[in-house]
């Protein structure tokens, strides 16, 4: 039994794995760069003209993909992060985790299945009007929403971790350039040069997503490994045990009723009193 795999075994401990995780991220990201740019290039080869699984803008493609892959494995990380906690002497189970893993799976399927798309097209055939350009100002109001309340809640939790906050700022940060790139805020002929960094950025963001909820997951298993790590519960644990009138002797709790005799010696104890006490002749 005490060779099975714990949950807290499946989360790296190292900087260098999350460094080398990153690294290998980026490297994705600009081979689907390349590869995007070189389209055009062999694009005459098909009989459509272009090449779907290279195209960034295009669905099914690897970028897609790396998206979608990126996005599950964050919300596997909330969701082990929150369970984690939950299992951990005196330390709260992060109900917020469970919102972020939700909101990471559902920016998944949006990936692969453009859910965004179909609610701008509903909000603009609702109110009449697209707002701005063709209405995607509308899932970028619906996401920044969502986004913020769920993202402010995290960096709260994630307060004790400075590493995480850092990766989800970055997080925070790319995609609001990809937003401003699609809404051509940056360069305003929509071209090429648009779309890749349109979509590298989202790209990055959803890496750096997963790098937030991994090192946050690393933290709590630390955490449950060596309570050490975690302060706050410390501190819970003492004020428990303070609080419950127990002290500590010889290493271990002594509790009030230990201190007490047992129930059957105190009842030898009080017939013997009694004996006693009727053999002592009244005055």
């Amino acid at each position: 039994m005490d060779q099975q795999l714990r949950l807290t075994d499946l989360v790296p401990r190292r900087h260098r794995t999350f460094a080398l995780l990153a690294c290998a991220g980026l490297a994705v990201i600009g081979v689907l760069e390349s590869l995007h740019n070189w389209m055009p290039a062999v694009a005459s080869m098909t009989t459509d003209g272009r090449v779907a699984a290279f195209d960034l803008e295009g669905e099914g493609s690897l970028a897609v993909w790396f998206s979608c892959a990126t996005l599950e494995l964050a919300s596997l990380a909330a969701l082990m992060g929150w369970s984690i906690r939950r299992r951990t002497p005196g330390a709260d189970a992060p109900t917020v985790l469970l919102a972020a893993a939700a909101c990471w799976l559902v920016m998944s399927v949006d990936e692969c299945a453009s859910l965004h798309e179909a609610f701008k097209e509903l909000m603009s055939k609702s109110t009449g009007h697209r707002l701005h350009g063709d209405g995607t100002i509308w899932w970028v109001i619906g996401y920044g929403l969502v986004l913020s309340f769920v993202g402010c809640g995290v960096v709260w939790q994630m307060r004790r971790v400075p590493d995480a906050v850092l990766a989800l700022l970055a997080t925070a940060g790319f995609y609001a350039l990809a937003v401003l790139a699609e809404l051509e805020w940056i360069i305003p002929n929509k071209g090429e040069a648009e779309v890749m960094l349109e979509e590298g950025c989202e790209m990055a963001g959803n890496l750096c997503l997963f790098l937030s909820m991994g090192l946050y997951a690393r933290y709590a298993a630390r955490a449950a490994v060596d309570v050490r790590w975690d302060r706050r519960a410390c501190e819970r644990r003492r004020e428990r045990v303070q609080g419950s009138g127990f002290r500590v002797q010889e290493g271990r709790r002594v509790g009030p009723a230990s201190l007490r005799a047992p129930a059957h010696q105190q009842a030898i104890g009080n017939r013997q009193q009694s004996k006693v006490n009727s053999n002592i002749p009244e005055p």
